[in-house]
C-alpha cells in the first residue's frame, strides 16, 4: 500500500433493521422510529413497506405499497450488504399487504438460522380504537399464523390485541390472558399499550408488560391530542427496542418508552401540530 492509499473499507455500522411504513409528510413508521433510535444512540436502516405522501386520513393520498418484487429485493439487499450479519435487532411495523407478510415470514426464519440470538420485535399494526381496522383484513390471520411465532417481543395496542385474540378484552386480567395466548405461540414478552382503557384511572393510560410468569402494569399520563396525530405506537416500539438493547429490565424499558411517547405528545400539543413531534 502506498502512503496515500486509502485503508480498506468496512461495512457501515447498523444496529437496527426497521421494517415499516414511510411517509413524505408526517411522523409515523420509519419517520417516527428512526429519530427515537438515533436519539438513543442506535443507527438504523429503514426498509419501507409503503411509500405514501401522508397518512390516509387526509383528503388526498398518493403512493402505495412497495411492490412484492421490490420488497423481496430490499430484504435480500440486507444480506448482500452484510447488514444482517451485524445488526443487533429487527423491528417490524406496518405492512402494506398480505404478500409482504408472506415474504417476511420466509425471510425471518432465514435470519434466525444465520443469527439465532438476533431479537425480532414486532408491532402488529392493524388499527386502533379510533379508526378500527386500517389494513387488509387478510393480514390479521397472517399475523396469527405466520408472524407471531417469529417474534421475540410484541407491542400491540388494546385494539390490536383484541383483534389477534378474536374477542373483546374488558379487564386487565383478560388482557394478560390474551397476551399469554400470544406468548404461548413464541414471543418471550408482550407489552400491551392502552390496555383495558375502561379500567384506567381518569387522565391516565396503562400498559401491561407480560411474560409467561409475570405481569407488570405501568401507568402514564393521558395527553389530549387531535385525532390526526398518529405514530405513538411506532415511537413506543422504537423506544422499547432501544431499552431492551440497553439491557434494561422489560418493565423499566416499557416505563422509559412510555415516557418518550408522553414527551412527544406534550411537545406536539405545545406546538399545536397536526402531526406527532417525535423529533422536536
Amino acid at each position: 500500500m502506498t502512503a496515500n492509499a486509502a485503508p480498506p473499507a468496512t461495512p457501515a455500522r447498523v444496529d437496527v433493521i426497521s421494517i415499516q411504513s414511510q411517509v413524505v409528510y408526517g411522523c409515523v413508521g420509519n419517520n417516527a422510529a428512526l429519530p427515537v433510535l438515533r436519539e438513543a444512540g442506535y443507527r438504523a436502516v429503514a426498509v419501507p413497506t409503503v411509500v405514501l405522501s401522508n397518512t390516509p386520513h387526509y383528503p388526498s393520498l398518493y403512493g402505495g405499497a412497495v411492490p412484492a418484487e421490490w420488497f423481496e429485493g430490499l430484504l435480500q439487499g440486507l444480506w448482500d450488504r452484510g447488514v444482517v450479519a451485524q445488526a443487533r435487532a429487527i423491528v417490524c411495523g406496518y405492512l402494506g399487504n398480505p404478500a409482504q407478510a408472506d415474504l417476511l415470514a420466509r425471510w425471518l426464519p432465514r435470519v434466525r438460522q444465520a443469527r439465532p440470538g438476533l431479537p425480532v420485535f414486532i408491532d402488529p399494526v392493524l388499527g386502533d380504537s379510533n379508526d378500527g381496522l386500517y389494513v387488509d383484513a387478510g393480514l390479521v390471520e397472517q399475523y396469527r399464523k405466520l408472524l407471531v411465532p417469529l417474534a421475540d417481543g410484541m407491542t400491540p395496542n388494546h385494539f390490536e390485541l383484541e383483534t389477534l385474540a378474536g374477542r373483546p378484552l374488558a379487564t386487565l386480567d383478560e388482557v394478560i390472558a390474551a397476551a399469554r395466548g400470544l406468548i404461548a405461540q413464541g414471543p418471550r414478552w408482550v407489552v400491551a399499550t392502552s390496555a383495558a382503557p375502561r379500567a384506567s384511572a381518569q387522565g391516565a393510560l396503562q400498559l401491561v408488560v407480560v411474560t409467561r410468569d409475570d405481569a407488570v402494569v405501568v401507568s402514564h399520563p393521558e395527553i389530549a391530542i387531535p385525532p390526526s396525530v398518529h405514530g405513538t405506537g411506532d415511537v413506543f416500539m422504537a423506544a422499547m427496542a432501544a431499552g431492551v438493547l440497553d439491557g434494561l429490565e422489560l418493565a423499566e424499558a416499557a416505563r422509559r418508552a412510555a415516557a418518550r411517547v408522553t414527551r412527544a405528545l406534550a411537545r406536539t400539543r405545545e406546538l399545536g401540530w397536526e402531526e406527532l413531534a417525535a423529533d422536536a
